[in-house]
């Protein structure tokens, strides 16, 4: 798509997106609580099939603000237009594949007629290298199919959300109708800063979640899960925020100097997304460990606990080898993951109590923190990027 911005320019996110992103805090509170307790398959399902579309909508607009300048007015206003669509799947989310699907997805169909707006008035303009057909495919008729689907009964509603999404994945992948300085203008400084503000929210969910437990159980075994949970969600922030977002602003900057934009898109629209799911699903263990400290976690918190690791993890080794950096440095940091949640803390959440479990869980974590800076001394360098 093409933009009024010639050249790439150094932005800070404005504060409409940050007011924008406090719609997302609730909406990630409320998908994270359908995973506490004992989260069976289809619980897990649903989250993913819940929470993709709101995180696909919000980095379309992050990517179409960028695009545009924070500071553009027609920017904010769709910003400000979009939030009562997300605000809307947030409400429906908890039985957002019940009784309130069609709800859910009249707020899909909202987002993105609001970004509609903001492409097709610039398609408009004279001289424009954006076609009109552009926005109309990649957000009229998803929106269309999301909006249809609120009518369609059973799992023929379902048949077109995979469609609605499916549609929008493969117009990002096919480039016909971009210009091919898209990518060259997009700010890098805009991108990390904003995907690192929504790792903050997701962060906090898992603080809050913590904190919320506790003071309703609040005993001794509780507090020990407490506080070794936030060891687990301080040291995944540590590593994030200190290492993380330079090293993503380099490897993004450096794929953006060499045309790669396979990299930029899987980078900024894909990856995040496995990284912040893994960090949701480790909140809602952690708050069952925390409620129930003496006993064994539950299969489904087991599953939470291990499988946010290894997703948080995994999603930032396949970030760093879409920056780059070789198969061998990022195996050589990434391969203790799966070894200890397998060797140590799968067993753990067996066996152990929940407290234990979660302590195991801080260990791996500070195990992790202490390979990157080793990694990053012996390369002279910071660490593997840790988000997109």
């Amino acid at each position: 798509m093409d933009t009024q911005r010639e050249e790439p320019r150094e932005q800070r996110a404005g504060w409409y997106e940050l007011f924008f992103d406090l719609v997302f805090v609730v909406f990630v509170s409320v998908l994270a609580a359908r995973l506490h307790g004992d989260p069976g398959p289809g619980d897990f399902g649903a989250f993913v099939v819940l929470f993709f579309p709101a995180w696909w909508a919000w980095a379309n607009l992050m990517v179409t603000v960028d695009l545009f300048g924070p500071e553009n007015p027609h920017a904010q206003a769709v910003l400000l237009g979009a939030m009562p669509g997300i605000g809307l799947m947030a409400a429906a989310a908890p039985q957002g594949l019940g009784d309130r699907a069609w709800a859910y997805a009249l707020g899909a169909a909202w987002v993105r007629l609001a970004t509609f707006v903001l492409w097709y008035r610039r398609s408009r303009l004279p001289g424009s290298a954006l076609p009109t057909w552009r926005p109309v495919l990649y957000c009229v008729l998803p929106a269309a199919l999301w909006a249809v689907s609120a009518v369609v009964p059973g799992a023929g509603r379902f048949v077109l959300w995979g469609v609605a999404m499916a549609v929008e994945v493969v117009l990002l992948v096919v480039r016909r109708g971009v210009d091919t300085g898209f990518y060259e203008r997009l700010s890098v400084e805009h991108l990390v800063e904003r995907i690192s503000l929504f790792v903050v929210i997701v962060l906090g969910e898992s603080v809050f979640t913590v904190v919320a437990t506790l003071a309703g159980h609040f005993t001794g075994p509780s507090g020990t899960a407490a506080l070794l949970g936030f060891v687990v969600v301080a040291e995944l922030a540590v590593v994030f925020f200190l290492w993380g977002t330079s090293g993503a602003a380099r490897g993004l900057a450096r794929a953006q100097a060499g045309r790669s934009t396979r990299a930029i898109r899987d980078t900024v629209m894909y990856l995040p997304f496995v990284l912040v799911s893994g960090i949701t699903v480790i909140a809602a263990a952690l708050g069952t460990a925390v409620s129930e400290p003496a006993h064994v976690l539950p299969p489904g918190a087991r599953w939470a606990l291990c499988g946010g690791v290894l997703a948080y993890y995994t999603a930032n080794a396949a970030i760093a080898l879409r920056y780059g950096d070789g198969l061998r440095t990022v195996a050589l940091w990434y391969l203790p993951c799966p070894l200890l949640t397998f060797g140590l803390l799968l067993p753990a959440a067996l066996l152990l109590p929940a407290w234990a479990a979660v302590g195991c869980a801080a260990l791996l974590v500070l195990v992790m923190t202490s390979l990157a800076k080793r990694r990053a001394r012996a390369a002279g360098r910071s660490p593997a990027p840790a988000a997109g």
